[in-house]
């Protein structure tokens, strides 16, 4: 038997077997994408929990005062203060996400 070419058969099989393939690279891209996005979100809430930690080193009171602020991108943040032990105060910065997460950063500080 001589075959110069290929079968519609071969063709299809060929065709099917490189559409698998196309489709994982898509699904392996949108989930990176995803992540990519996740990471962002959860790095601008560190951001965000660190710098109304700082700020409330400086002025504490006025942090209290503030309640929840919103912030850019549809976070919002909110400095708690609760006694931990004699001499001890446990600030809690909590920063909400947009999608309804949230992250918080605890630390002691000194004082009455």
């Amino acid at each position: 038997m001589n075959r110069r070419g290929m079968t519609l058969l071969e063709v299809m099989v060929a065709l099917v077997i490189l559409s698998l393939v196309v489709t994982g690279y898509v699904q392996l891209f949108g989930a990176t994408a995803r992540s990519v996005r996740g990471a962002e979100t959860w790095s601008q809430a560190v951001v965000y929990a660190e710098q109304g930690m700082e700020l409330a080193k400086l002025d504490l009171p006025a942090m209290l005062a503030r309640g929840r602020e919103p912030l850019g991108g549809g976070f919002a943040r909110q400095v708690t203060l609760h006694p931990a032990a004699a001499g001890l105060r446990r600030v809690t910065v909590t920063v909400r996400f947009p999608d309804g997460g949230q992250f918080a950063v605890e630390r002691l500080f000194e004082g009455p």
